[in-house]
């Protein structure tokens, strides 16, 4: 006889299959449906630089690992934040290639570094606690602390494109969304920590 911790239950196929089935399609729809909706509307490719290419970027170099940071430690987050960032720099890499830029520019640094520092420092700050203040006090520096040396990485940079001056537009732009995801990614968390989705054992 199967004991209750063995037995399949529709929870079980709702979260274990359904549930990730439907963010990959989600994930599959935003670059090929919605990106050229997108472009429909607005052919300067504005709205899909925040939308489509800016989403990616926070999701990939912010959320994620700010997310491991706080629900599991430093390390996790750390290591996260280093694997995507790495990624998201050679997404970018091959597009240099493609418009005949350089594919080791230092601004790709910047894309790993910052996610690399979002991720330990939202855990180290954290130290393992769930109290929500502290979470965001957390996020929100960690947040400043990686959008720093994504800045500094642009400004290095010699490609036309990228930082330049720290007027106050692009730090509005640049900073802004890193903030709010360190105000989002705690209440995340603590709705996990509600239904005991932790890869840690709470004290």
């Amino acid at each position: 006889m199967a004991s209750e911790s063995e037995k399949l239950k529709i929870s079980d196929f709702i979260y274990g299959l359904i549930v990730p089935a439907i963010i990959g399609l989600l994930i599959l729809a935003w670059p090929t449906v919605v990106a050229p909706a997108l472009m429909g509307i607005d052919p300067s490719y504005t709205l899909n630089a925040i939308l489509v290419d800016g989403f990616l970027e926070a999701i990939m170099i912010i959320a994620i690992p700010m997310l491991f940071g706080l629900l599991w430690n430093r390390w996790a987050g750390g290591v996260s934040g280093f694997l995507l960032g790495t990624l998201y720099a050679l997404y970018w890499s091959v597009q240099y290639v493609t418009y005949q830029l350089s594919p080791t520019d230092v601004s790709l640094m910047g894309y790993i570094l910052s996610g690399m520092l979002i991720g330990y420092v939202a855990g180290a700050l954290s130290k393992g606690s769930f109290a929500f203040i502290r979470m965001v006090v957390a996020g929100i520096i960690a947040a400043i602390v990686g959008w720093c040396f994504y800045v500094a990485a642009g400004i290095l940079s010699p490609i036309p494109g990228t930082i330049s001056t720290l007027d106050p537009y692009t730090i509005f732009i640049t900073l802004t969304p890193r903030i709010v995801y360190g105000i989002i990614i705690p209440i995340i968390v603590k709705v996990f920590t509600w239904y005991g989705i932790i890869p840690r054992r709470m004290s």
